[in-house]
């Protein structure tokens, strides 16, 4: 027969003193998170959220990223339960389940009871909802809108069922992630693109019209500003046009130019599009598989774009072409970035002002930092730094 383990008081208490550790340490780093956030200080890599710079520096997956996103945000307004975190008292797991259901009402209250719940009774105490309740959301669904009389403004309300709902938010929070800065940087509130990102949707749906002429945008451009895209362009309704923005439309889009000379006469009608053939366009789709920005993903909605401008000299050819998502196209058109290299094989990204951009971790630990950093902490010597041949 064996001998039995042996009962280690110092290993469990360093485990339950790691434990704490691990939770405070944690919490530091949410607080940094929501911070970070609020500040929207990830633009400054490229990143169209904070979930998507997480994914992008440490390596997390998207559903990890967006939690640590969501607790983040919420135990700013849950300081019961942020103690009981730091403490070590609960889990992360219990923690983001109970963040789902906890109000600044019930803070104090879950927080008592969350250490003696499994995170399976708090996720159950988020589901408890009756048949009657699904039937009356799914039945009480609406959407109604008017125009405003005094205002060139239409608003609109209404509602929908939790369970499409989150579909519908995802949705357009996703695409919400995508808009462009605007002009300087800056970027526009997050509800003002929320909404951009719903006319996007309704303009997808329009673009599978069968009809080619409702889904064919007429640009009006000074004759002589092509190819180089300079001097103002327009859409036909009158919508002015950044150079940077027609570059950009003119890499993969169904337009038709329209030459005008300087009283706005049509000259000339060119081609309509300058679209990439598709067989050329599946084979950079197989090549790239998404969005070729760092940490980016995106596999829907992804434009081709000419790393030298075909209005500059540059082949529609496998050899200049890259598949980029709606958000980072306009990186590169309207925000600043440039990129190089082979398409092929590895392309560095640039920032405004010539910076390269390096994805994941710059700063390493070294031994010294780790030991500084559990000073504060009574944790055997011997666990600490244990030998190689430590056994017990």
């Amino acid at each position: 027969m064996g001998t039995a383990p042996l009962y280690d008081t110092d290993r469990y208490s360093a485990m339950d003193r790691w434990h704490m550790v691990q939770c405070a340490a944690h919490l530091e780093l949410l607080d940094e998170v929501a911070r970070m956030d609020r500040n929207e200080e990830w633009t400054f890599d490229g990143a169209d959220s904070m979930a998507h710079w997480l994914v992008n520096r440490y390596g997390l997956s998207h559903l990890t990223a967006n939690e640590w996103v969501r607790v983040a945000r919420s135990i700013q307004e849950l300081p019961a339960l942020r103690a009981t975190y730091q403490a070590g008292r609960i889990s992360w797991d219990q923690l983001r389940s109970a963040t789902r259901i906890a109000t600044p009402e019930t803070d104090d209250e879950l927080a008592a009871e969350a250490p003696s719940l499994s995170v399976r009774e708090l996720g159950r105490r988020s589901r408890e909802l009756t048949a009657q309740d699904v039937e009356e959301a799914h039945r009480d669904r609406s959407l109604t809108w008017q125009f405003d009389e005094k205002a060139p403004v239409l608003r609109f309300t209404g509602q929908m069922a939790d369970s499409e709902g989150v579909e519908f938010v995802k949705t357009l929070t996703r695409l919400a992630s995508q808009m462009p800065a605007q002009p300087g940087g800056t970027y526009e509130p997050f509800a003002a693109r929320c909404l951009d990102a719903l006319l996007m949707l309704a303009s997808q749906h329009r673009g599978a019209d069968s009809d080619p002429d409702r889904i064919t945008a007429i640009v009006h451009v000074p004759v002589g500003a092509l190819p180089s895209c300079e001097g103002v362009a327009e859409f036909e309704d009158g919508t002015p046009l950044l150079p940077e923005t027609l570059q950009r439309l003119l890499c993969d889009a169904r337009l038709q130019i329209q030459l005008d000379d300087k009283t706005g006469t049509a000259l000339g009608v060119g081609r309509t599009t300058r679209t990439i053939p598709p067989w050329l366009a599946r084979i950079v789709h197989r090549r790239d598989k998404g969005c070729r920005y760092p940490g980016c993903g995106r596999t829907r909605w992804i434009h081709i774009h000419h790393i030298i401008h075909w209005a500059h000299g540059g082949l529609t050819n496998l050899d200049n072409l890259i598949s980029l998502c709606p958000f980072h196209h306009r990186l590169l058109h309207e925000g600043g970035w440039r990129i190089s290299g082979d398409p092929n094989s590895e392309i560095v990204w640039i920032r405004p002002g010539d910076t390269p951009f390096t994805p994941g971790r710059r700063d390493k630990f070294t031994a010294e930092h780790r030991v500084l950093m559990l000073d504060d902490y009574s944790i055997p010597d011997r666990l600490r730094n244990p030998e190689p041949d430590d056994t017990s």
